[in-house]
Formats: structure tokens, sequence, C-alpha cells
């Protein structure tokens, strides 16, 4: 199962910018070199991330991956109850197409008043239901996040690292030649090993 969704709102990308100045021509006025590079970074060492691959249920962060299988099955009861509903709603429909030439006015009516009201029912069972997750989503992986954040930022602390990009962020504007500046793997597999998920996530309440 591939979660990610909401992963994008982690912040573990350190910004940067970067400014490509054209080439010059020979003998060319060209900006002076600045009086002190104290102010510039000697060895910058840049690295990239891919956040989306914490969520791959087998290769992902154990951690993660267990919040998230916890949040789908808390509200798996909610979710059937959308089914059976909208279930329901199709075959009124269908009865309705299916007998309109037919069934007097009033049936017709009344099946149509019918497919309303359960139409609102289940859009307000939606509404409420994407709040109440969006609410206990928090509850469980924002600490993950935040503990994730400082492992990455100690990760790449530890190995020199002094920029990391999102991978998938900077798609259409960075071009990777070097694979081997693709860190996911190692901190996802460094991660997990300090950080050996639990068999399940607990899950306090009744949803």
């Amino acid at each position: 199962m591939k979660l990610i969704r909401f992963i994008a709102a982690a912040t573990l990308v350190a910004a940067a910018s970067m400014t490509a100045l054209a080439q010059q021509p020979a003998g060319a006025n060209r900006p002076a070199a600045p009086a002190s590079s104290a102010a510039y970074p000697a060895d910058v060492k840049i690295a990239v991330i891919d956040i989306t691959a914490f969520g791959d249920q087998k290769a992902g962060i154990g951690r993660l991956v267990n919040a998230y299988t916890t949040l789908d099955r808390e509200f798996k009861p909610r979710r059937d109850e959308l089914t059976t509903m909208k279930t329901r709603y199709d075959q009124i429909l269908k009865d309705i197409d299916a007998t309109k030439s037919v069934a007097d006015e009033k049936t017709l009516t009344a099946k149509a008043e019918q497919a309303q009201l359960l139409e609102k029912e289940m859009k307000r069972k939606q509404e409420d239901g994407q709040a109440l997750i969006a609410k206990r989503e928090e509850e469980l992986t924002a600490p993950i996040w935040e503990d994730i954040n400082n492992a990455l930022k100690a990760f790449a602390a530890q190995r020199g690292i002094t920029v990391i990009f999102e991978k998938n962020k900077l798609g259409g504007v960075m071009f990777v030649v070097n694979e081997g500046v693709d860190i996911t793997r190692a901190f996802i597999a460094d991660y997990n090993q300090r950080n050996p998920a639990t068999a399940s996530t607990t899950a306090p309440g009744n949803r």
C-alpha cells in the first residue's frame, strides 16, 4: 500500500536557492571575487531523498507504515458503512430508471426523495469522516514525522551533507546525474534499525 497522501506536509528538505550565471565571452567584465570567502561554505555536499518511499508498506519506515495501517483499520467500519449506503443509493436509482414507464408518479416521487435523503446522509458522513481522519492522522503520525525530521538532520550531519533536496518536489527542475546522491534507502534502513517498528500502533478511543 502506497501511503503518499499528507507526506508532503513533513518539513524534511533544507531550503536552497540556485542561481545560474550566463556564460560571458572572453574579456567581458565578471563579478569581482568576494573580499572574504568566510561567508561561503568551503565544501557543499548535496543529497536527494524520496519522502514518498517512507510510506511504502514493504520497504518504508516501519513506524510510519504501522501508523497508517492503524488509521486504515480504525476507519474501516465507516468506509464499509458508506459503501453499503452507496450500494443502496445506486439500487434506488436503478429501480427508478427501470420502473419509470410503469410505476405511478407517487411511487417514483417517494423513491426519488429516498435517494435524495440518502445522498445527503452520505455526503454528511463523508465530510465528518474526512475531518475525523485528518485529526486522527495528525495524532498518529505527527510525533513520528517530528522524529524522522530530527533523525534525518542527524543522519545528514554525520555524513557531512549540507543540503537535502526532496526528489519528487524538484522532478521538473532537477536532473540527478549520479544516483549515489540518493540517500533514501540508506536513511530508511538506518532509521528502522534505530527505531524498530512495533507490531501495531495503539489506538485509543472508539472510532
